[in-house]
């Protein structure tokens, strides 16, 4: 009996979360009769809602479950590179990509990421180029997105996974296509504020338990996990990790490539970039400029390393068995110290915050690609001016990639935090050249935008597919990158601008 009561009070908590965030999106339902309206809130995002709305987009459940358990597989110095480049990555995309982006925007009226593409570089093969990366991408990202979110629901509720899935995307579906952009940010700031408050909880319950960083180190030092691994490992960067990392002294250059291509993603990240496009003026993203880094390292810095110290309060509650399949699927490892530790009530706010991060990064996700869809895929070819049948328009499109997903992740069965680096390090790969580096070079060309989004999607895929894990520890991002950037130097260096 006291069981069930229990799950009743978490499950209410949960249930709250999910109808607010339906209620929420009809405030903006009178204010999205426009596609300016809907899918940019009328331009008209202050500094708390951009940037709120930026973190909580950027930061999926996957920060929290991959993200949080990662450093019970990987030492300690994964959480601090990922930190790190978390830190660096914020810092780019608010002090040198939003003013500067903003301003373009602002100048020449473009309304998307591959029509900004196809205005800089006067090239509409580069918008289509552009255009499906996003639509493609994206799509394979949501896949990682509803999985971690609806694992979240579906341990919760001991419910079917696919039954998750609906419980999670539904809710998101009735409040993007209800309110749009305007429903999503004000969702974002209240979501994004319990994903903060339930990172918070995390922390605090697991440094207590432990009794705090410095003795919680001091505790994990002393132990031998799986009767077999001295917990020291876990406090150098050269030291645990996949266990075949480990035996080809690979582990340091798995975790930086790993740290580099999550944390520095989000400066070329559509879904975030097109948020700056609804800016209320210039000084909304200068105040942002405080408020949205603050915001990042706050978060990173509460989650990224909790994994390791679970060790300390899971392992001997568990078999050898179950603490061995935990290093294999991290994604639980936060879930399981949650359960363990903390009281009914505030147990349901913590597994509300992954919940929360979800959806903040579907409503914005899906609201990219259903612009993407309209503004680079239909209206090149076919010119609707009636703003009623544009709005509609986006809304089916929200509507049918919401659904594409969900098949997609009843199939897919790779660890989350890799699908969310393998889909952020390959689009960052190809936004990289033509977006952020073309909106301060005046020199880039044409066919250097065209070649550098091939190449970065090309290799990016094929480096993940084929050599990633196989034949090399370095991650996809990193030869993505380097061979998208040369790619778009030489060429912008070599060729004439028409």
């Amino acid at each position: 009996m006291v069981q069930q009561t229990v799950f009743d009070i978490d499950a209410a908590i949960i249930f709250v979360v999910i109808a607010t965030s339906i209620v929420i999106g009809f405030i903006g339902y009178r204010a999205n009769k426009t596609v300016s309206q809907f899918l940019f809130a009328n331009k008209a995002l202050g500094s708390w809602l951009l940037a709120f709305s930026i973190m909580s987009t950027y930061y999926s459940a996957a920060s929290f479950l991959g993200g949080g358990g990662a450093t019970y597989l990987y030492n300690l110095g994964f959480g601090a590179w990922l930190t790190a480049w978390h830190v660096i990555g914020v810092l780019i995309l608010w002090f040198v990509v939003a003013s500067k982006l903003f301003d373009y925007v602002s100048k020449t009226n473009v309304l998307s990421i591959p029509e900004l593409i196809e205005h800089r570089y006067k090239s509409f093969g580069a918008r289509v180029i552009a255009s499906s990366i996003i639509i493609l991408l994206f799509t394979l990202y949501l896949v990682s997105v509803y999985k971690s979110g609806a694992i979240v629901i579906a341990k919760q509720f001991s419910i079917d996974f696919s039954i998750a899935l609906l419980i999670l995307v539904i809710p998101v579906l009735i409040y993007i296509v209800v309110g749009g952009m305007r429903a999503a940010a004000i969702n974002n700031l209240f979501l994004g504020t319990l994903m903060l408050v339930a990172a918070a909880l995390t922390f605090y319950y697991i440094m207590s338990y432990v009794g705090g960083p410095m003795e919680g180190l001091k505790k994990l030092s002393n132990t031998t996990i799986l009767g077999k691994y001295p917990g020291d490992l876990w406090l150098r960067i050269d030291g645990m990790g996949p266990p075949q990392a480990m035996k080809e002294n690979a582990v340091p250059q798995l975790i930086m490539s790993i740290a580099f291509s999550i944390g520095m993603a989000q400066v070329a990240l559509p879904n975030l970039l097109l948020q700056f496009y609804a800016a209320r003026d210039k000084k909304a993203i200068s105040r942002g400029r405080i408020i949205g880094p603050v915001l990042v390292a706050l978060y990173a810095m509460l989650m990224f390393s909790l994994g390791a110290f679970a060790h300390l309060i899971i392992d001997n509650k568990l078999s050898k068995e179950q603490v061995t399949a935990l290093m294999k699927d991290v994604d639980w490892v936060i879930p399981t110290t949650i359960s363990m530790i903390v009281e009914p009530g505030l147990r349901g706010i913590i597994i509300a915050g992954p919940i929360a991060a979800s959806m903040t990064t579907i409503a914005l996700t899906v609201l990219t690609i259903a612009n993407t869809v309209v503004r680079d895929f239909i209206q090149p070819f076919k010119n609707i001016e009636k703003e009623s049948t544009l709005v509609l328009t986006a809304k089916i499109a929200s509507i049918m990639f919401s659904l594409i997903p969900i098949p997609l992740a009843l199939t897919q069965n790779q660890l989350i935090i890799d699908l969310v680096s393998a889909s952020f390090g390959t689009i960052f790969a190809c936004f990289i050249g033509p977006v952020t580096i073309g909106l301060y070079w005046k020199k880039a060309s044409r066919e250097a935008a065209i070649a550098s989004m091939l190449i970065g999607a090309v290799t990016g895929v094929t480096w993940y597919m084929l050599i990633y894990r196989k034949y090399t520890w370095i991650h996809s991002t990193i030869p993505a990158t380097i061979l998208a950037i040369l790619t778009f130097t030489i060429l912008s260096i070599t060729t004439k601008q028409k």
